[in-house]
């Protein structure tokens, strides 16, 4: 009895599953009772395009100073906090230099005492070169007198440039801006132990030129080709909804970068520089933002909608034969041309469906050139004020064929110019 049950829920499902299948092939189908497909249409005109690259980034100060300490000590004081603007030569913050002074006292000391011993060994040279000229001294004599001037002035050149580089250090522990600017990071407070050093010192503050800003964005390689140097850009920042602010690409990377993208593929990107040409009060570096790269413009091209676009089909006549395709319409010629044609290795065509008067649709070869966001220029094989099938996408698709005759939708039907 239970096998029973089971066997007719099975065949209830079978059954619910046709059921749907159905169901949905009605609803997709454009087709009317009389087998007539209806499609929607619209007339082919020009307009303005632009084919762009777009890419995400964040606002980075064309100029920014990072300052860190020399050598590893204490910060004792902070004289600015993040956002100040500063002028060139502002007092920004010091750091202890107690042990820096003391060194740099013991190396001035050291260069008077070479500096006084230069002095003794030089007037010895003057008076035994006197005698030497007079010969009362040998060879020997005056030869150990100008190796000891040398040696004491090589003492002193020594002691010289070590004061020097004492006093380059202390100078350093007392942080000044190098140019005009905002402080745009701080790191520490007083108190704390500054890492310094050759290697990976702590950055201690940034000062940044908010006034001049450009976005680093990664464009994928398969976009790379079509972006030069000098390309238009249109940013919107994300925190500027309502705005879009103009820019140019400055730089384009020769070297790729790879990541994977959060899944074990790898993502090979190239990193773009977009100098922003305007900057409004309020950026700051960090904020994100996405960049449209306008690769190609077309002023006054005829363009069509993307969804009316498809490939080649044959005809429905030609649907049983297993060899060639139905004849198509290529600029007004008739050609016929085997299925394989497009497929394969062989380039694709591309096709619109041109709606005649007798209401049957011409499938027409055409050539198309750059997409902007929503239209395809054409380049060859329209003209203007033709119509041409933009709907249903299965219509488009899968559908219809050359001569197969359609019912135009009435809210789509183009209107025609009153005389």
């Amino acid at each position: 009895m239970k096998n029973l049950i089971d066997k007719i829920m099975q065949h209830k499902m079978k059954i619910l599953g046709l059921i749907i299948v159905v169901l949905g092939l009605s609803f997709f189908n454009g087709n009317n009772d009389d087998g007539t497909l209806e499609v929607s249409v619209q007339k082919v005109s020009t307009k303005d395009l632009s084919s762009k690259v777009v890419a995400d980034g964040v606002l980075t100060p064309e100029t920014e100073v990072k300052l860190s300490a020399n050598s590893t000590t204490y910060i004792t004081e902070i004289a600015v906090k993040e956002g100040d603007f500063v002028k060139k030569g502002d007092f920004l913050m010091s750091l202890d230099d107690r042990q820096q002074k003391a060194a740099t006292e013991a190396s001035r000391a050291s260069l008077e005492a070479a500096k006084v011993q230069l002095e003794q060994r030089k007037a010895q040279q003057e008076r035994q070169s006197k005698l030497y000229a007079q010969g009362l001294i040998s060879d020997q004599e005056m030869e150990t007198t100008n190796s000891s001037y040398a040696s004491a002035l090589s003492a002193y050149n020594g002691a010289q440039s070590r004061l020097i580089q004492d006093e380059d250090a202390l100078s350093k522990l007392r942080l000044i801006a190098p140019q005009d600017g905002t402080i745009t990071f701080i790191d520490g407070e007083v108190g704390d132990l500054a890492q310094g050093g050759m290697f990976s010192p702590t950055v201690l503050m940034k000062l940044s030129d908010l006034s001049k800003m450009e976005v680093y964005v990664n464009v994928n390689e398969n976009d790379i080709a079509d972006i030069s140097l000098n390309d238009t850009a249109l940013i919107q920042v994300d925190a500027y909804q309502n705005k879009k602010f103009k820019g140019l690409v400055k730089e384009v990377a020769y070297a790729a970068t790879t990541s994977s993208g959060g899944s074990s593929q790898q993502v090979t990107n190239f990193q773009v520089k977009v100098q922003m040409l305007e900057v409004v009060d309020g950026m700051r570096p960090g904020m994100s933002a996405t960049v449209d790269i306008i690769t190609e413009e077309r002023l006054g091209a005829i363009a069509i909608p993307i969804q009316a676009l498809t490939t080649p089909r044959p005809g429905k006549s030609a649907e049983k034969k297993s060899g060639f395709s139905a004849e198509v319409s290529v600029n007004g010629e008739s050609q016929w041309s085997n299925r394989k044609q497009f497929g394969g290795k062989q380039k694709k065509s591309t096709v619109v469906f041109v709606l005649k008067d007798d209401n049957t649709v011409e499938q027409r070869i055409v050539e198309a050139g750059i997409v902007g966001d929503r239209d395809y220029e054409i380049i060859s094989g329209l003209e203007v004020d033709e119509t041409i099938v933009t709907g249903s996408f299965i219509a488009i698709s899968r559908e219809l064929y050359d001569g197969a005759v359609v019912k135009v939708k009435e809210n789509s039907r183009p209107s025609r110019k009153r005389g």
